[in-house]
Order: C-alpha cells, then sequence, then structure tokens
C-alpha cells in the first residue's frame, strides 16, 4: 500500500512539474530583450533576434510606442524593399523550421497618434 502512495506523489510532483514549464513558457516565450545581444544579432543570425521578438511580441511591448522609442530600443530599421506597407521592418533571421529556406521579419506599423498600433512577425 505504502508504494502506490509512493508512486502518486511522484506521478503528482511530475505532473506538476510539467504543468510549470509549459505555463511558464506560455507566459514568457522566447528570451528577454538585450540591446546588446539584438545590436550583435543584427548579421550573425543566430536566432537571438526571433527568441527576443516573440517575447516582444507575446507582451505586446512595442505596441504604444513612439517611432523614436522603437528606434532607440531597436536601432534604426532595415533597409529592404519588402513590407512596404509596414512602417518600421527589422529582420530577425532565417525563418525557423526545417528548412529554412525565407527570412522573418518583425514589422510595425504606426498609428494616426503616431504610435506603434500592430506588430507582428512575417515571412518574405
Amino acid at each position: 500500500m505504502e508504494k502506490r502512495w509512493r508512486l502518486a506523489a511522484l506521478l503528482v510532483a511530475i505532473a506538476s512539474a510539467v504543468i510549470v514549464i509549459i505555463a511558464w513558457r506560455a507566459w514568457f516565450p522566447g528570451r528577454s530583450f538585450d540591446r546588446a545581444a539584438w545590436q550583435a544579432d543584427a548579421t550573425a543570425e543566430s536566432g537571438v533576434r526571433q527568441a527576443m521578438a516573440d517575447r516582444l511580441l507575446a507582451h505586446r511591448t512595442l505596441v504604444s510606442k513612439t517611432r523614436a522609442e522603437v528606434v532607440d530600443l531597436l536601432g534604426e530599421p532595415s533597409s529592404s524593399e519588402y513590407f512596404r506597407e509596414w512602417d518600421l521592418v527589422y529582420r530577425l533571421g532565417m525563418e525557423r523550421g526545417f528548412i529554412g529556406i525565407d527570412s522573418e521579419w518583425l514589422v510595425l506599423r504606426l498609428g494616426t497618434d503616431g504610435r506603434v498600433a500592430k506588430a507582428r512577425l512575417v515571412i518574405d
């Protein structure tokens, strides 16, 4: 009988740990923002920008910021012929997945008040 209680307690502990991990990953996706790492990854394409962008988008960090605030945080936008309908465009790196043939981009649209109204991750 004692073996069953130990087994049950072990299973409850494992299930609790799994739930905590899933909840943590849902609330804190990606990686916390680090300006130096963001700037360093501009050409390195190590996936650092992608991970940071995931968290920026999940927490809506950029929404309501002015263009100047965004540029101060992320640096000058990437120069690109893609996504001309967006106001600020940042290249994040190669598309994630098994075969990454396209690039991922963070795109921002400013509202009439000059603040970020929309922020998305897109693939070219």
